[in-house]
Parts: structure tokens; C-alpha cells; sequence
């Protein structure tokens, strides 16, 4: 029985969709409540946080999973993408107030030490690790926005949709760091293991992606 992994939150009516362009059963899957664990016909879909996706995945419990390439991006679980199914499209980015875009039209010297509110940690001190910069990161999960009004930090870097929420905070995007999408993805034991039953699988989500099926739309 191929396993299946599926993010809740913002993502999983896209990911539903794309299993259903695939041709797989999805009908209790979209009634799922809040069951995690969903037999339909010959697949099993297991759901989970975002973050937690990549480790069912790394750790055999799941064969394939949809999951945000931001999420891949900060796991630092061993993963083989297979494909990028272009739906969930975001970015990431560095937001601030306006007056902190000069320092990045510096030099890189001028942002040494900033102090930046992320749940993307990982990635945050990669991504300026890459200019030339070493920063302070402050971990928050949720309301990041609201970091540089309450003083915590000096900019935030996180994923962005709409812009909706940073304008109302005061804050617009400084620089844009890397694309995001949903992207298919598998264990190395499950390719090496169990490829024959899993091929069709993924060929049939390339299928329905490379016909340009519906996009679902993206939260704000």
C-alpha cells in the first residue's frame, strides 16, 4: 500500500487537488476532520504538520510525500525531490520598514549582526551566510510580523504570499530570496524498496501538472 504524507494548513486542499488531478481516490480524504490517518482504496495518506513531513518521509513511515520547498529547505532530513508541481507559489523574503532597505544597498558589512525574527532559522543563516553576513536569529512561530514593532528584531525573514499581512505591519519586502511550491518528494528506502509501486504514482501527478490542470489558489 503506497503512504502518502500530506501537509495540513494553507497547503492541503492544493495538495488534495493534485491527488485528485492524479487520478487517486480522494473522496475521504476531502472530509478528512481530523483524522491523520486515511485508508482510501489501495493508498493510505497520512497527515501532518508541514514541518513534520519531511521526517515521515526520511524515516520510512511515508513513501511520498507534497510538501513546500520551504519546508525541505530548513529540514535537514534526506529527501530525493521528484518533482515541482508549481502549485502553492510563494517567496521567500527579507521584510523590514522601509528605512532598513538602505543598509542592503550597502556593503555587506553594514548588516553584520542584524537581528532577524524567523522560524526558518536554518535557511535565514544560510541565505545570509551566502552575502557575507553572519546575523542574530530570534525564533518565533507565529505573528513574526510583529518582531520589528516590538523592538525583538531588526527585520524578519519568512515566507510571503499576498503582502497583505507585512503592509498591515508596517513592513514591506526588502529582498526576495528563493521561490516556493509544492513539490513531490520521497525517502531514499522507498525508491531503492518499492519504485514499481510508486512509479505510477508519480507519473500520474507529472501528468496532470505538465497538462497545466487547475492551480489551486494560494491563501493570503
Amino acid at each position: 500500500m503506497p503512504v502518502i504524507a500530506l501537509p495540513t494548513g494553507r497547503s492541503f486542499d492544493s495538495c488534495v487537488e493534485i491527488i485528485q488531478g492524479a487520478g487517486l481516490p480522494v473522496g475521504r480524504l476531502k472530509d478528512a476532520g481530523r483524522n491523520l490517518v486515511i485508508d482510501e482504496g489501495e493508498y493510505r495518506f497520512l497527515m501532518g504538520k508541514p514541518s513534520d513531513i519531511p521526517t515521515l518521509v526520511s524515516q520510512g513511515v511515508a513513501d511520498l510525500a507534497l510538501v513546500g520547498s520551504d519546508v525541505t529547505e530548513e529540514s535537514d532530513a534526506d529527501l530525493t525531490e521528484l518533482l515541482d508541481t508549481g502549485r502553492g507559489r510563494c517567496y521567500m523574503a527579507v521584510a523590514g520598514p522601509e528605512e532598513l532597505a538602505r543598509r542592503f544597498s550597502g556593503h555587506a558589512s553594514s548588516l553584520m549582526g542584524l537581528r532577524v525574527g524567523t522560524k526558518y532559522q536554518r535557511t535565514a543563516r544560510r541565505t545570509f551566510a551566502a552575502w557575507g553576513v553572519q546575523i542574530r536569529t530570534l525564533y518565533l512561530n507565529g505573528s513574526v510580523e510583529l518582531a520589528p514593532a516590538l523592538g525583538l528584531a531588526d527585520c524578519i525573514f519568512d515566507i510571503v504570499q499576498t503582502g497583505g499581512t507585512l503592509r498591515a505591519n508596517g513592513l514591506a519586502v526588502i529582498k526576495r530570496t528563493a521561490e516556493v511550491s509544492l513539490r513531490l518528494v520521497a525517502g531514499f528506502g522507498a525508491l531503492q524498496l518499492r519504485w514499481g509501486s510508486l512509479r505510477s504514482v508519480v507519473e500520474a501527478v507529472e501528468d496532470f501538472v505538465s497538462s497545466g490542470g487547475e492551480n489551486g489558489e494560494n491563501a493570503d
